[in-house]
């Protein structure tokens, strides 16, 4: 009796040409997900750098525009904070400025504001600009850090009465705070420690805002 011929089932072959297909597409998904990810990683490493030229502009332009308005003080060259200790002080136990610090908040904060808003890029560079009230080690805790931020207000306030240019987006980026004498120095001398500091607060480098920002530039593009 002849036996019926066997034929392989049709769906074996329709089966490996579909995992063939599956297998080059994830190959293919791969790499395009890898070609992302070199582009992206090239992105903030670019906006990374770009970010760090800005803040040398920043605090390059500040120490310059200080130099040549006459204010003798010194620049953090990693931070760009401005300590002014000599300049804008108080009296123990208040928050009123002397006319000397006024003098020199007429000359210090139109340089501010120049730096600042010299470009777009740079403006966006600076998130705030924090005016820090700080206190003598003799001014109680408590008190202390309540003079402080009625120091930080004072000279905002002072700000606000000012005549400059980009004011109203100058006082847009001005945060006052208050640290009491928990930065006090014991071995200053008490009117060193009665202070107001004004420092930067930049964009964040953290790489979840870095990936966000290139993603944005890509979806621009």
């Amino acid at each position: 009796m002849q036996r019926p011929i066997a034929f392989r089932h049709s769906n074996s072959v329709d089966d490996t040409g579909a995992w063939l297909s599956i297998s080059d597409l994830m190959a293919g998904l791969l790499m395009v997900f890898a070609l992302l990810l070199i582009t992206t990683l090239a992105q903030l490493l670019e906006y990374e750098e770009q970010s760090k030229s800005n803040r040398v502009i920043i605090i390059e332009g500040l120490q310059k525009g200080l130099r040549n308005a006459g204010i003798d003080t010194t620049v953090d060259r990693s931070t760009g904070s401005v300590a002014l200790a000599d300049s804008v002080l108080f009296e123990p136990g208040s928050s009123s400025l002397k006319i000397g610090g006024k003098v020199i908040l007429k000359k210090l904060v139109p340089v501010y504001s120049q730096v600042i808003f010299q470009t777009p890029e740079i403006s966006q560079e600076v998130l705030y600009l924090v005016i820090e009230g700080h206190t003598d080690l003799n001014e109680s805790t408590g008190f202390g850090m309540k003079l402080s931020i009625n120091r930080a207000e004072a000279v905002v306030d002072y700000i606000d009465g000012m005549i400059f240019p980009y004011k109203g987006v100058f006082l847009g980026k001005i945060l006052a705070a208050g640290r009491g004498n928990h930065d006090a120095d014991p071995n200053l001398k008490a009117v060193k420690n009665r202070k107001v500091l004004f420092r930067f607060e930049f964009q964040s480098h953290d790489l979840k805002d870095m990936v966000k920002s290139a993603q944005e530039d890509n979806a621009g593009e």
